[in-house]
């Protein structure tokens, strides 16, 4: 559903009837943004202490592996698609925080990097739209890949 979602935004900006940064001209795109959070943090608030503690070891364990795997594999894929280690690296590690995250973290790094409005403009328009179709692409796949090997080990 997202990934259709996506291709249909990408579709109507280049047939121009959506225009470029429509929520922040609007003022709309923080109480989306706020929207987004409690809709992906809300299930957080049924979980006790308890259930945490017993879940530290499996869950450092997953994601030192995971975020090795992610990163020496971005590395290799970065070298091959042209992109320098850095943002090959950023672009893998979008499976880690998804949508919402792939939309603030580049726009906070632009901002924290760039020295001037211009600046901080260039650098968002040149790193966001490969973070989010990065994040959508990376969630999508491996989630798929993921939940298909998870199945049939189960079966």
């Amino acid at each position: 559903m997202f990934v259709i979602a996506l291709l249909l935004v990408i579709f109507l900006r280049q047939i121009k009837i959506l225009k470029p940064n429509a929520l922040a001209k609007t003022d709309s795109f923080g109480l989306l943004m706020i929207s987004i959070m409690v809709i992906a943090f809300g299930p957080l608030a049924d979980i006790v202490p308890a259930d945490l503690i017993g879940l530290i070891k499996p869950i450092l364990f997953f994601l030192i592996a995971g975020v090795s795997i992610i990163v020496a594999v971005s590395f290799v894929l970065g070298k091959i698609v042209g992109y320098s280690p850095m943002l090959s690296i950023a672009v893998g590690l979008t499976t880690l925080f998804g949508f919402p995250g792939t939309m603030v973290l580049p726009q906070e790094a632009a901002k924290s990097v760039g020295e001037t409005e211009s600046e901080v403009e260039i650098i968002t328009n040149q790193m966001l739209p490969i973070m989010v179709t990065g994040g959508f692409s990376t969630m999508t796949i491996t989630s798929v890949i993921v939940g298909g090997i998870l199945v049939s080990l189960m079966m």
